[in-house]
């Protein structure tokens, strides 16, 4: 045994390889290294850094890349209170890693050690072969560490291999029960979202700027904020970057409508709740810099996990949700859905809308609890390895639709009611309108032919509007027209025929007719949809139309 191994400054690691033999894998929490001496003087320059680092092809540990959360650090005054001259396990220093890594069987892999501190300042125990036996004068060392040698380098990146010397150290690992654990991981709430992503007022379901809605008056306010996520008698906070709370705005102060508001109404627009005081004139105000509380509604979603699952270990994962109301249905908000069994990295539908609440309803509705969780449960029957994942890894991805069931005046409460007839700003929340068709020869009729499914609960309505070019008009300032969804001539449909079908798979061809329209070269189709529940939408797979004189 020789106390002659030194390590130098950081351009100058000493390096030794090791392999992971043990069927399945083993989990490195920590390795012991032996001191011989430690420098006298405590700085930050004296410190000494190890690290496990991949073995390059050629059995040379790689001298840029390290174990992702593998590299660790002592002071020189942590190795002096075990360094000594004579040999013992009282001279080991356990470096101990912040995360435990998982290796594979017959993984090699390099333990790197350096310092800035001066040559020699540092060594190390180590055993050259034919050398005595530390202690003995009789006993030589006839035997090295199978897999593993003993690396010097200049410059961090050159290796120079020792083929007779191996380092004094010990690998630890973990050893892991046969019992069934779980991590719980929770959603965070939603932080606050700008009410204005444009300077200026463009149609009145943007996010426009002035994003209040006052009512001479009143003292009710109506905020635009689309898909917002709250249910009547939530609480939302407002915030006002560019005005003090003392501000008047149309007669109110910017303290009576800033803060923790009880919401009083609700759609797929916006929301509406009490001032402490009634406006002067109804008017759109607010400027640009309103910032709002949130919630995710959730109709669908993927949790993203990628776990490693050494051999004999496996991973499964259960949801905990919380409800919400539909914009159009009669659901109960805020009830749980537990155990809900979870495939990673796919698309879960659920039956019932879901919601990620803000800060604001976990306290009034939840108990302080997280709106959403997931237990992701870990089990072995491999003692040496187990399941593991990066938190920061995990992701999570939402789905929700804005789809209502609004189809008269008055059913709206944060903007008015606009029929779907008119040219621009029909208040349905959910629509498709496709570009405008130019025919070269003008036609005196339409068909469609839809593919979709339609659950029970759901609805769709298909338009048409046409104009003639060389009337010198757009067709953009056109009216739109229903078609007929009865089966009676002549514009005839099926719509009336084809009963409710299952959610998104049950796809059935629907037809649409309309005849002696008005001459016209150019035509548009618009799809609105409604149902009462967000999570039975209808669903469309293909859009066929044609144009006939």
């Amino acid at each position: 045994m020789t106390a002659t191994l030194q390590l130098t400054d950081q351009q100058n690691p000493l390096a030794q390889t090791f392999r992971v033999l043990e069927p399945g894998g083993s989990v490195i929490t920590s390795v012991g290294v032996f001191f011989h001496t430690a420098p006298t003087i405590s700085d930050p320059q004296s410190s000494i850094f190890l690290e496990l680092r991949p073995v390059a092809e050629g059995g040379f540990p790689s001298g840029t890349r390290f174990f992702s959360q593998t590299r660790t650090s002592a002071t020189a005054a942590n190795i002096r209170a075990v360094a000594n001259t004579e040999f013992s396990s009282a001279t080991e220093y356990k470096f101990t890693f912040r995360s435990p890594i998982y290796f594979p069987e017959n993984t090699e892999v390099a333990i790197v050690m350096y310092s800035a501190a001066s040559a020699g300042a540092y060594r190390v125990w180590g055993g050259t072969l034919g050398d005595f036996v530390y202690g003995s004068t009789a006993e030589r060392i006839t035997h090295q560490l199978d897999a593993g040698a003993l690396f010097q380098s200049s410059n961090g990146t050159a290796w120079n291999a020792d083929q007779t010397t191996d380092l004094a150290f010990k690998v630890y690992r973990a050893v892991f029960q046969n019992e069934n654990s779980y991590a719980r991981i929770e959603a965070n709430p939603p932080g606050k979202k700008r009410l204005t992503e444009n300077p200026y007022t463009n149609k009145i379901t943007d996010y426009p700027s002035n994003p209040l809605v006052f009512t001479g008056g009143s003292n009710v306010l109506s905020v635009i904020h689309p898909a917002h996520g709250f249910n009547v008698g939530d609480k939302v906070v407002l915030s006002d970057l560019d005005n003090d709370s003392a501000d008047i705005i149309n007669g109110v102060s910017v303290a009576s409508y800033v803060g923790t508001r009880t919401i009083t109404a609700r759609d797929a627009f916006g929301y509406s709740f009490n001032m402490d005081e009634s406006a002067d004139s109804s008017v759109r105000g607010g400027g640009n810099g309103l910032l709002a509380s949130e919630q995710y509604g959730i109709d669908n979603f993927s949790f993203n996990f990628s776990p490693s699952t050494p051999i004999a270990t496996s991973t499964f994962v259960e949801g905990f949700l919380t409800t919400t109301t539909s914009l159009s249905g009669t659901e109960t908000a805020y009830q749980p859905t537990d155990n809900v069994p979870i495939t990673p990295n796919s698309f879960l539908k659920l039956n019932e809308p879901h919601v990620i609440t803000s800060v604001e309803q976990e306290q009034l509705r939840l108990s302080g609890n997280a709106s959403m969780a997931f237990n992701v449960w870990l089990s072995t029957d491999n003692k040496y390895s187990a399941p593991s994942f990066k938190v920061d890894d995990i992701s999570l991805v939402t789905a929700t639709r804005m789809l209502d069931d609004v189809d008269s005046a008055g059913a709206l409460s944060t903007i008015n009611y606009v029929a779907e007839t008119a040219a621009n700003g029909g208040t349905t929340a959910s629509k498709h309108i496709t570009v405008p068709f130019i025919l070269e020869d003008a036609a005196t009729s339409i068909r469609v032919l839809v593919d979709a499914s339609r659950p029970e609960g759901s609805e769709f309505t298909v338009w048409y509007r046409t104009n003639h070019t060389s009337e010198g008009t757009l067709i953009s300032d056109k009216d739109w027209t229903a078609f007929s969804k009865s089966i009676s001539s002549p514009n005839t449909s099926n719509y009336s025929q084809i009963g409710y079908s299952a959610p998104f798979t049950d796809i059935r061809e629907y037809e649409f007719n309309a005849f002696d329209i008005t001459s016209f070269d150019e035509y548009q189709i618009k799809i609105t949809m409604n149902s009462r529940s967000q999570v039975k939408p209808p669903v469309f797979s293909g859009l066929r139309t044609i144009a006939t004189a």
